[in-house]
């Protein structure tokens, strides 16, 4: 009745399929759990390997890494069930996880959303970052998601039915990880399928460092940069990506040319600044758009 698709790289995910097949078997859900292995190192894929001892468990380790648009579509065409749930392989689940997805399953919706929360307390210094910007841009619960239904989405944990991800896939043009989430809310708005958001939460545990986050950030801007020049709506993405507005707002004003400057003047100093155990969103947001800006 549910498949369960994971996209995993360096991560393990023996955990969380464990509370999954527990909750399934406790709500008396027939559920297939899809594991894709997407180029993890070795140490990796020999504790994931384990998994194939359960049943219900389809582990499959890909020879080439397809990135985060293109597994995803993969998982879709593998399922077995018409209802697929797609989860990140770094997280955590609420003891009524699955059972507060059994009423969506017979429902007829299209796309539901779960959420994302990140753990209550710091884990560590090193992740400050990760962390910060987690609390502050995506704990967000489903009455503040709703107001806008399809920019708030992510694919860390959304329920769909198989006939309608055939018709709206994940854009395989985004071979690095980044807005493939954008795009894909966005093209489920422009064919009118609207996101229904409900309260179900993972817990974002794989947080990356602030150096790895950093770099991650701006592999992010630059597969954004790639989108906006090619992509033919971009009033769409203006409205949507908030990056966008504010870096319409330098050419209009003809700012562009003084922000580089400055930006490679003080970006590295920005930069330090994010290492810090409480760091500022807004120097966060202001590096975004200097490196964004640059791109140019």
């Amino acid at each position: 009745m549910l498949s369960v698709c994971i996209p995993v790289f360096n991560y393990n995910i023996t955990p969380l399929v464990h509370k999954l097949m527990y909750q399934a078997k406790e709500n008396n859900l027939d559920v297939e759990i899809l594991i894709m292995d997407d180029g993890s190192e070795d140490r990796y894929k020999n504790t994931n390997r384990k998994l194939l001892s359960i049943p219900e468990v389809k582990y499959i380790e890909l020879k080439k890494n397809l990135g985060s648009a293109a597994i995803r579509n993969r998982l879709a065409r593998e399922a077995t069930h018409n209802q697929i749930l797609f989860l990140d392989s770094d997280s955590d689940i609420a003891d009524d996880f699955i059972a507060t997805y059994i009423p969506c399953l017979s429902a007829d919706l299209s796309i539901i959303y779960g959420g994302r929360v990140h753990p209550k307390h710091l884990p560590s210094a090193d992740k400050s970052l990760r962390w910060k910007v987690g609390k502050a841009k995506e704990d967000h619960s489903a009455a503040l998601r709703s107001r806008v239904p399809n920019k708030s989405f992510m694919s860390n944990n959304f329920l769909v039915k198989k006939e309608l991800f055939k018709t709206v896939r994940f854009d395989e043009t985004i071979q690095r990880s980044g807005h493939e989430d954008t795009m894909f809310g966005m093209e489920l708005e422009k064919k009118g399928i609207q996101i229904i958001h409900i309260d179900n939460p993972v817990v974002h545990i794989g947080l990356e460092s602030n150096e790895e986050f950093i770099r991650k950030t701006e592999q992010r801007l630059e597969t954004l940069k790639f989108l906006t020049k090619r992509n033919k709506d971009k009033k769409l993405m203006e409205k949507r990506i908030r990056i966008l507005k504010y870096h319409y707002l330098l050419h209009k004003y003809k700012l562009s040319g003084l922000y580089k400057s400055l930006f490679r003047v003080f970006g590295k100093r920005l930069e330090k600044c994010l290492y810090a155990k409480n760091p500022s969103m807004l120097v966060y947001d202001m590096y975004k758009l200097g490196y964004y800006n640059n791109l140019d």
